[in-house]
Parts: C-alpha cells; sequence; structure tokens
C-alpha cells in the first residue's frame, strides 16, 4: 500500500495551482431536453448533453451559435447527472449521475473526440488532485476510497477509516484530508493522511455534529467546511466554519445551506469564500425535499468579516457556485438556467434554449 501511495508521488509532475489566474475559454454546463420538470431531481428524458459555450475573456460575451459538443448519454428515466467535475488542468470531465437506487460517473477525456468515456460504476467522485492528473472515487457498495490515475485508470486504495463520506486534496497534493462518521449519533471525524508514507492524523473530532465539504484556501493556510447537526433531518441550515492550516477551528463565519451537497467556494484570491444560504430556515418541507430549497448566493471577505448577498431572487433555488480560475466570472444554477456574474456587475442569464445546469469553466488556450 505505501509503495503504491509512494508511486503516486514519484511519477508526477506537480505545480501545486495548475491555470491559476488564466482567463476561460469555454463555458461547459449540462443541458436537458424541455420536458424535465422544473426543480425536478430526477429528469423524465433519457439523454443529457455537456456542450461547451466559446467564452470571451475580453468581452464576457458567450458564443451562443457554436456550441461544442463534448459528451452525449443515455441514462435510466430515475437518473441524472448532478455534478460537473472538470480537471483543473482542463484534460478530463467526470460527470456524476445521481439515481434513486444507485451512483454512477463517467470520466470524459477532453484531449481528443469523440471521446472514449470510462463508466466508473457503483461510486462516487470526490476531488480532483491539484495538478488534474488523479481523483478521489468512493465505492458505493465497500465505502472504501480509490485514488485513480484519470490517463491511465490505475487504482490505489487508500488507509482511511470507515465511514469515510469526502475527502480533499491539499494544495501541495502531498496530503488528503477526510472526513468520516460511523453512522447516525456517532458524530463525525476530520483527519489527514499523509501520501507520501501513508500516515494517517485525526484533527478534529465533532461528536454531535457532522463535518462536510472541507475545502482549503489557494495558498493552504485555511479551511472552509460546513459544519451540521447529527441528525436524521437530510437537509437542514449548518454552520459555515474557517480552521487552520492544521484543521483546527478558528472562526464560525456564517450559517449556510447543508445536507445538499454544496461545498463553500473559494475565490482564487484567497480572500472570500462564496456559499449557499438557505432562504427558507424554517419551511419543514425544505427540511427533507431537496426541491423546496429556496436560496441565494453569499459571500463573506475575510479580512473584514463582511457577509454580502451575490444574488437576491425570491423564491429559487441557486446552487453549483463556480469561479474561474482568473476570478474575472462566477457561474451558477438557478432552477434550470445558468446565469454569469461579473464583479460589480448585475447577474445575467445564460440565453440559450432548454433547460441547462451544472456550469465549470473551460481553459484551452
Amino acid at each position: 500500500m505505501c509503495w503504491q501511495i509512494s508511486l503516486y508521488q514519484k511519477d508526477r509532475q506537480l505545480p501545486q495551482r495548475v491555470n491559476q489566474g488564466r482567463p476561460p475559454s469555454h463555458l461547459i454546463f449540462i443541458t436537458y431536453p424541455d420536458e424535465t420538470p422544473n426543480g425536478s431531481a430526477f429528469s423524465l428524458a433519457t439523454t443529457s448533453t455537456t456542450l461547451a459555450l466559446p467564452f470571451n475573456p475580453v468581452t464576457h460575451v458567450l458564443d451562443l451559435a457554436h456550441p461544442l459538443t463534448l459528451n452525449s448519454q443515455n441514462s435510466p428515466a430515475t437518473c441524472m447527472i448532478d455534478q460537473v467535475n472538470l480537471s483543473p488542468d482542463s484534460q478530463h470531465l467526470i460527470l456524476q449521475t445521481l439515481c434513486h437506487a444507485d451512483y454512477f460517473a463517467r470520466l470524459v477525456p477532453l484531449t481528443s473526440f469523440p471521446a472514449n468515456t470510462i463508466t466508473l460504476t457503483r461510486g462516487y467522485f470526490l476531488n480532483w488532485s491539484p495538478d488534474g492528473g488523479w481523483f478521489l472515487f468512493r465505492n458505493a457498495d465497500t465505502h472504501h476510497i480509490y485514488l485513480i490515475e484519470a490517463a491511465t485508470h490505475y487504482q490505489t486504495l487508500l488507509e482511511l477509516p470507515f465511514g469515510t463520506y469526502d475527502a480533499a486534496f491539499t494544495p501541495d497534493g502531498q496530503q488528503i484530508i477526510y472526513v468520516a462518521s460511523r453512522g447516525l449519533g456517532f458524530g463525525s471525524e476530520l483527519g489527514q493522511l499523509n501520501l507520501v508514507d501513508g500516515t494517517r492524523t485525526v484533527l478534529q473530532q465533532q461528536p454531535r455534529h457532522i463535518i462536510a465539504y472541507p475545502r482549503w484556501s489557494p495558498d493552504g493556510q485555511q479551511m472552509a467546511y460546513i459544519l451540521m447537526p447529527d441528525s436524521n433531518i437530510p437537509y437542514t441550515v449548518g454552520e459555515l466554519w474557517l480552521a487552520d492550516a492544521a484543521g483546527q477551528p478558528l472562526t464560525l463565519l456564517a450559517p449556510a445551506d447543508a445536507g445538499h451537497g454544496y461545498p463553500p467556494v473559494w475565490h482564487p484570491d484567497g480572500q472570500t469564500i462564496t456559499y449557499v444560504h438557505r432562504e427558507n430556515p424554517d419551511d419543514l418541507r425544505a427540511n427533507n425535499w431537496p426541491g423546496a430549497l429556496h436560496s441565494n448566493l453569499y459571500q463573506i471577505h475575510l479580512p473584514q468579516g463582511d457577509i454580502t448577498p451575490l444574488t437576491q431572487f425570491n423564491q429559487k433555488w441557486v446552487y453549483d457556485p463556480v469561479w474561474s480560475a482568473d476570478g474575472s466570472q462566477l457561474a451558477f444554477t438557478i432552477n434550470d438556467t445558468i446565469w454569469l456574474l461579473t464583479p460589480g456587475q448585475p447577474a445575467q442569464p445564460v440565453a440559450y434554449p432548454g433547460i441547462i445546469r451544472h456550469p465549470a469553466w473551460l481553459i484551452t488556450h
């Protein structure tokens, strides 16, 4: 096991911040036929298409007339793509599909077309390595976490505790931060796995709370995460916390939506964090049905602690925020439409026909 982890280190060259500061060339998103119900958790259609629209980084204008098809896939009627995960080097795309009783993902190489797509069955994508060469994948049957090389599909089983449900690389790619729980009522732990020597360290233990979505700042000096009650309520209001480089909690930043799978998103400059704020915290229906969420995007500026709403929509489902690598554009989904926001200007919808969700920024130049 340690030999395999060391091989992961030896065989790669790891820039710490791939594509950081470079402007985007395309906006990626998923499009569905119009018969998909508005705000539905699942699509009635069996085909979804992944498109990339050329983006002019100077004028901030999308070329709607020349979409590039990256992938088209058929799925059962009870399934739909719920994540678009672009590698930091823009070489691979992982499309995570959620079904009523199953999970699977598709790995799509972006270096040639038509792409030789690989299906990853019975599992869930977790995170990319900083260089984009490897990713973390959780098997739904065994609960094991695998480190997988994107180019060769070589897999390494990681020595993580049973019940690990999320994991992310440190910005230098040398370690993995993980969160694990033995089950409802047992709380959770936050820990770190050293990929060089295989040693594991527990950083936090929360006997009454679930730690979710730990995300490092670009410089690796701080970590943001969501803390939520350890209860049988699937969708609730949690707390956005800031921790230091050792994973120790520093500051309670703000209330934040919890349970839907929306992690905090760092701006590339490391000064602000964007997060999903629940607007109907007292709605009991929204505690149990994801489509009942009313939300907006908020941003906290860490040096001063100022909190600013980035969107102010009424009774809308606002989610999936993603910053471009140069920090000039924020893309996000509102119900069945993608919107773009240039800092300091009002947000604008992407005027593309049909239902579009789950944006990502591609860099090809």
